[in-house]
């Protein structure tokens, strides 16, 4: 069982900071590809997303650097295997980096024990393949067993594979703290008009999208809200972006614009977990009086 730790003051970010933006690449590659009922994978759906691995990783770490922008990389232990090139790439040039399971397996769908030797799977090929001890994960869906496993069998400082709020939280078990910084649907998933895989597969492709020019107004739209709430309230806005999906020409345009429009308001920062989870615990080291909310 664990808890969570509620702040009894308001949290706030540093000084001249109004919104922090997360972006999180998942660099999955042809991880998650439609299966068929005989056990074979789609060949058209895997190589779709093989983009990822060969080219479209490559592109968005090449976007990020040429505006100055450090994020998370959420990595699939088998695409660290696959291409282990593109992880040492990114770590060259200061991002961080989590797990995202093995295979990217939907744990949900698991049991407590087997998703226990997928976690422990990939943290070992972090290990063997880069030489780096995870500091933090994110779940492929979630399972219930997901939180007491990270707090009972690692010592991750942070997790983001929650999607119940809008800022971080603490939260305590087996003797241990966790700081969970909640995902959200500001995604290039959610700008998708298909974001599950269709059975039977569709002879186009298993991720139709909507335009470049309707999703950049829908990041736009996310963006201006939160802008305009952070002038006197904590707002957080976790990006998400794909290799395989926005690592596309067209859909990386949409990254390559976005960045510079957010960054012409004041009190926009760029920042990775680990950053974002340095500064909200300091709310917690403030707040003396925190006591026990709501238990899971």
């Amino acid at each position: 069982m664990w808890k969570e730790i509620a702040l009894q003051q308001p949290g706030r970010w540093p000084d001249g900071v109004r919104l922090p933006i997360i972006v999180s690449v998942h660099h999955q590659s042809e991880e998650a590809a439609v299966v068929y009922p005989d056990g074979q994978v789609d060949p058209f759906d895997y190589s779709e997303r093989q983009y990822g691995g060969r080219r479209g990783a490559w592109r968005l770490l090449e976007i990020l650097d040429r505006h100055g922008v450090r994020g998370t990389w959420i990595i699939c232990g088998a695409t660290v295997e696959k291409y282990p090139q593109i992880s040492r790439a990114v770590l060259k040039a200061g991002h961080a980096i989590a797990g995202h399971t093995y295979e990217h397996e939907m744990m949900c769908n698991y049991p407590p024990d087997q998703e226990l030797r997928l976690i422990k799977k990939t943290i070992s090929v972090f290990q063997d393949q880069l030489g780096e001890k995870l500091r933090g994960w994110r779940t492929c869906f979630a399972s219930h067993s997901t939180v007491d496993l990270l707090l009972e069998h690692f010592d991750f400082e942070w997790d983001a594979s929650i999607w119940n709020d809008d800022l971080p939280y603490m939260i305590e078990g087996y003797g241990k703290r966790l700081l969970e910084i909640p995902f959200s649907s500001y995604s290039d998933a959610a700008w998708a008009i298909q974001i599950t895989n269709p059975m039977p597969p569709t002879p186009y492709g298993t991720w139709h999208s909507n335009t470049p020019e309707f999703m950049l107004r829908t990041l736009k739209a996310q963006f201006d809200a939160l802008y305009e709430r952070g002038a006197d309230k904590p707002v957080l806005m976790p990006l998400t972006v794909h290799d395989f999906i926005v690592g596309r020409p067209s859909r990386s345009s949409v990254l390559d614009q976005f960045i510079p429009y957010a960054k012409e308001h004041e009190g926009v920062v760029f920042v990775t977990h680990d950053q974002v989870r340095e500064w909200w615990l300091r709310n917690y080291e403030n707040d003396a009086s925190s006591t026990p909310a709501r238990r899971a």
